[in-house]
Protein backbone atom coordinates (compact mmCIF):
# COMPACT_ATOMS: atom_id res chain seq x y z
CA UNK A 1 0.00 0.00 0.00
CA UNK A 2 1.56 3.65 -0.48
CA UNK A 3 0.23 6.78 0.37
CA UNK A 4 1.30 10.14 -1.69
CA UNK A 5 1.70 12.90 1.32
CA UNK A 6 1.28 16.56 0.43
CA UNK A 7 3.27 18.80 1.83
CA UNK A 8 1.74 22.55 2.56
CA UNK A 9 2.74 25.55 3.87
CA UNK A 10 0.98 26.69 7.12
CA UNK A 11 0.82 30.11 7.87
CA UNK A 12 0.33 30.84 11.57
CA UNK A 13 -0.26 33.84 13.70
CA UNK A 14 2.09 35.65 15.05
CA UNK A 15 0.99 34.57 18.28
CA UNK A 16 0.86 31.04 17.82
CA UNK A 17 3.98 30.82 16.11
CA UNK A 18 5.81 32.86 19.26
CA UNK A 19 4.49 29.56 21.31
CA UNK A 20 5.21 27.21 19.21
CA UNK A 21 9.33 28.74 19.49
CA UNK A 22 8.19 28.90 23.45
CA UNK A 23 7.25 25.29 23.55
CA UNK A 24 10.07 24.22 21.38
CA UNK A 25 12.82 25.93 23.62
CA UNK A 26 10.93 24.30 26.78
CA UNK A 27 11.37 20.62 24.93
CA UNK A 28 14.60 21.03 24.11
CA UNK A 29 15.84 22.05 27.69
CA UNK A 30 13.80 19.29 29.34
CA UNK A 31 15.26 16.44 27.26
CA UNK A 32 18.38 17.61 25.66
CA UNK A 33 17.46 17.42 22.23
CA UNK A 34 16.99 19.94 19.40
CA UNK A 35 13.46 20.46 18.53
CA UNK A 36 13.05 22.11 15.32
CA UNK A 37 9.81 23.91 14.33
CA UNK A 38 8.31 21.52 11.99
CA UNK A 39 8.57 18.80 14.34
CA UNK A 40 7.65 20.81 17.52
CA UNK A 41 4.22 21.00 15.02
CA UNK A 42 4.20 17.59 14.62
CA UNK A 43 4.35 16.77 18.43
CA UNK A 44 1.59 19.21 18.95
CA UNK A 45 -0.30 17.54 15.89
CA UNK A 46 0.16 14.11 17.75
CA UNK A 47 -1.03 15.10 20.94
CA UNK A 48 -3.88 16.59 19.45
CA UNK A 49 -5.07 13.67 18.04
CA UNK A 50 -4.35 11.41 21.00
CA UNK A 51 -1.65 9.21 19.43
CA UNK A 52 -0.05 8.99 22.79
CA UNK A 53 1.56 5.72 21.23
CA UNK A 54 3.51 7.64 19.69
CA UNK A 55 4.50 9.95 21.62
CA UNK A 56 7.00 8.96 24.38
CA UNK A 57 5.50 9.41 28.36
CA UNK A 58 7.33 11.72 28.99
CA UNK A 59 6.32 14.03 26.75
CA UNK A 60 2.75 13.35 26.99
CA UNK A 61 2.47 14.20 30.48
CA UNK A 62 5.00 17.50 30.12
CA UNK A 63 2.62 18.45 27.62
CA UNK A 64 -0.44 17.85 29.39
CA UNK A 65 0.71 20.13 31.63
CA UNK A 66 2.48 22.79 29.62
CA UNK A 67 -0.80 23.35 27.75
CA UNK A 68 -3.13 23.13 30.17
CA UNK A 69 -3.51 26.85 30.59
CA UNK A 70 -3.42 27.55 27.04
CA UNK A 71 -6.59 25.99 25.79
CA UNK A 72 -6.97 28.74 23.56
CA UNK A 73 -3.86 28.39 21.80
CA UNK A 74 -4.40 25.02 20.84
CA UNK A 75 -7.97 25.61 19.60
CA UNK A 76 -6.37 28.07 17.85
CA UNK A 77 -3.45 26.13 16.77
CA UNK A 78 -6.20 22.85 15.54
CA UNK A 79 -8.15 25.37 13.68
CA UNK A 80 -5.99 26.69 11.77
CA UNK A 81 -4.22 23.30 10.84
CA UNK A 82 -7.61 22.19 9.94
CA UNK A 83 -8.37 25.15 7.56
CA UNK A 84 -5.14 24.84 6.02
CA UNK A 85 -6.26 21.37 4.98
CA UNK A 86 -8.84 22.00 3.15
Amino acid sequence: MSQKIKYMDIIFPDYIYDEIQSLQKELSHKDSRVWSISSTVNLLLRFCLHEDGVIYDQNASFLRDYLYAKESFLEDFTSRIFMSAH
